[in-house]
């Protein structure tokens, strides 16, 4: 007669160490590459607004190209207190020379392009009139001329302000934030939210 050995297994389980070790490395790794996701987040919409500022202003360089006005269009010429003047991104929307309008993922739903009288010379820049200091040298207007275009971003966060100022800029005609920016493109005031203004171009 043969005599079976058998063996019972007993069925392999994690421990309550082991679990509490791979949940710990998890938190770890977690911890390390959360603040990487949404720092990437936030750059890519900062981006986004740098990006669709540079098609604004290739787009007003190609209607200025074909019009030779930066108030006209297909031969209606207007001002600068008429609502297309107010929404001049829609305007070159409908000449072909963007395929939406200036829309940016920072700021809220408002942003437009708009084309305002020029302010003279000797005049500050402020966080809401015409006058930008370009160059940061003098602290009065660069943009002499008839009209300025400018692209406007209301609700924008300031630290949002201060990256898109910096990738436009640079750091070097740009403040700390707390601190009113004024030179170079993007000028705005200090606060949360404020209303970003970029300098397009002027004539």
């Amino acid at each position: 007669m043969k005599i079976k050995n058998t063996q019972y297994r007993t069925a392999q389980a994690f421990t309550l160490i082991e679990m509490i070790g791979v949940l710990a490395v998890i938190a770890i790794l977690a911890a390390l590459v959360l603040p990487k996701v949404f720092e990437s987040i936030n750059s890519a919409r900062v981006n986004n607004a740098a990006v669709s500022y540079n098609t604004v202003k290739s787009a007003v360089t190609d209607h200025y190209a074909k019009f030779g006005s930066l108030l006209s269009s297909n031969g209606l010429v207007f001002t600068t207190g008429a609502s297309v003047a107010t929404n001049y991104d829609g305007l070159l929307l409908n000449e072909g020379f963007l395929d939406k309008k200036f829309q940016v993922k920072i700021g809220d739903t408002n942003s437009r392009v708009q084309v305002v009288t020029a302010d003279i010379l000797s005049v500050a820049a402020t966080a809401i009139n015409a006058a930008h200091d370009l160059d940061g040298t003098v602290p009065v207007n660069d943009a002499v001329g008839g009209v300025v275009v400018q692209a406007v971003i209301p609700g924008v966060a300031e630290a949002d302000a201060k990256d898109l100022n910096d990738r436009l800029d640079g750091a070097t005609l740009g403040t700390a934030i707390g601190t009113s920016d004024l030179v170079g493109r993007v000028k705005y005031a200090t606060g949360n939210p404020t209303t970003v203004y970029i300098y397009v171009t002027h004539r």
